[in-house]
């Protein structure tokens, strides 16, 4: 195994099998806390419907709610990198599953639907920031490096195709039995469940000291990088890995920061202006609320699969081809669903199950990996906050975009063409940007 796909080696006190088993365990925490954050998202695909009928709104509306969620969430992102490189990631996790939490608490209690948007928009999609890949990347930094570190974070941001798998059937099962408003404290109870658990298994102060390196790196003298300098970060990032690394203000005058960010986001507005609905949008043309639920879980199985693939493949073939093929996955999915309102049919329906599923996601880990790969240094929790912004915010703008097209034309084709045109924006900056174009 070559070096830079090794993790940093242990201290004296530790044998590598003691190592190997406490980075498998963090590694492990760090999806469970993945799929709390995502999969609960994702729950709102089959909230969706209930919703409108509970409180008689239109989809714009009740779909307003999740793009407030996913809005907090991107608004989040540089508060809890900040957070993590002061605080620490025991504390973002334990605040974070309290208010994620007392968010689903109060949505089951809301006669309203501004206490959903206060509960489900507010206090979950902050609390999804905290739990989500911004302390996972930041943590995993510190004790990995080159192709272990995309590794490792793409089995991260598996854990919310695992965790769409899991919850939203099984939030669709709950809805079924004991209405949307039983369903959300059960959620709930089981999050509580896994916080308990999960943070047994660490010790965290060790976790957040990082590897010896990491700790000797922290202790470097800081490099200033003149604006002129900056785009030479992106050609010589060696340099900085015996430094403290860029600060946010540094990494701001480099392009990659601004290419990674477009990526995030008008692949993510992309994606879920059609996905959001993806399930109203099966039972709308035929398939039953379960059936459709299970449909998008079924997404969700295959989405960290796809992320594992992509982060093999991305090493054998480079990264620039592995994203090109991502995309056109997902194009092609998305055009197999577009089709199905009209040419009804099992290929179709496998054609979008498997392109969107292998795809839906693939883009995170690699993004993650590459701007760790830049910016490594303290700082980058704090840069990995604010490179997610652009996912959050494409999230938010895809969301409210699909609903509100779909309700001023009645329909679905002014959605998926918006989803074309953004997901064939989203793959130029690894084709126009230098940094992207080859960096592992």
């Amino acid at each position: 195994m070559p070096d830079e796909e090794k993790p940093h080696p242990p201290e004296d006190d530790d044998s590598t099998a003691t190592l190997m088993r406490r980075l498998g365990l963090m590694v492990a925490v760090c999806v469970l806390f993945s799929m709390a954050a995502r999969g609960l998202a994702e729950t709102f695909t089959v909230f969706l419907l209930p919703l409108v009928e509970e409180f008689n709104t239109s989809r714009t509306s009740v779909m307003a709610v999740y793009s407030v969620q996913v809005l907090c969430s991107a608004l989040a992102g540089p508060l809890v990198g900040h957070l993590f490189d002061r605080f620490g990631v025991l504390r973002l996790y334990l605040g974070g599953a309290l208010l994620q939490m007392s968010g689903l608490v109060l949505a089951a209690f809301s006669d309203s639907l501004w206490l959903v948007f206060l509960g489900i928009g507010l206090c979950t999609g902050t609390a999804s920031a905290a739990l989500g890949s911004v302390p996972h990347g930041a943590l995993l930094a510190r004790w990995f490096d080159g192709r272990a570190y995309t590794r490792n974070m793409s089995l991260v941001f598996a854990g919310t195709g695992l965790g769409s798998l899991v919850l939203v059937p099984l939030s669709q099962w709950l809805i079924g039995h004991y209405g949307w408003r039983h369903a959300y404290l059960i959620l709930a109870g089981l999050l509580l469940i896994v916080l308990l658990l999960s943070l047994q298994l660490i010790n965290w102060r060790r976790a957040q000291a990082g590897s010896p390196q990491w700790q000797a790196r922290r202790q470097a003298v800081p490099v200033q990088i003149p604006a002129q300098e900056a785009d030479a970060v992106v050609r010589n990032d060696d340099a900085l890995r015996s430094q403290e690394g860029p600060s946010l203000v540094q990494a701001l005058r480099v392009p990659a920061f601004w290419g990674l960010a477009s990526v995030y986001f008008f692949t993510s507005t992309g994606m879920y202006s059609v996905m959001v609905q993806a399930v109203a949008y099966l039972v709308e043309n035929g398939f039953a609320p379960l059936q459709a639920a299970s449909i998008y879980g079924l997404i969700g199985l295959l989405t960290p699969v796809g992320m594992i693939g992509f982060s093999w493949l991305d090493g054998r073939i480079g990264r620039q081809a592995s994203v090109l093929l991502s995309y056109l996955l997902s194009l092609s999915g998305l055009i197999a669903l577009f089709l199905l309102q009209w040419w009804p049919s099992i290929p179709l329906l496998w054609a979008f199950v498997l392109c969107v599923g292998f795809s839906f996601g693939a883009r995170a880990p690699l993004i993650a990996s590459t701007t760790a790969r830049i910016f490594q240094g303290r700082h980058l929790g704090v840069i990995l906050g604010c490179v997610t912004l652009g996912a959050g915010s494409g999230m938010f703008a895809g969301s409210l975009m699909g609903a509100f097209l779909h309700d001023v034309t009645g329909g679905y084709v002014a959605v998926f063409c918006y989803s074309a045109i953004s997901l064939l924006i989203g793959v130029l900056p690894f084709l126009t940007v230098r940094a992207l174009r080859g960096a592992i």
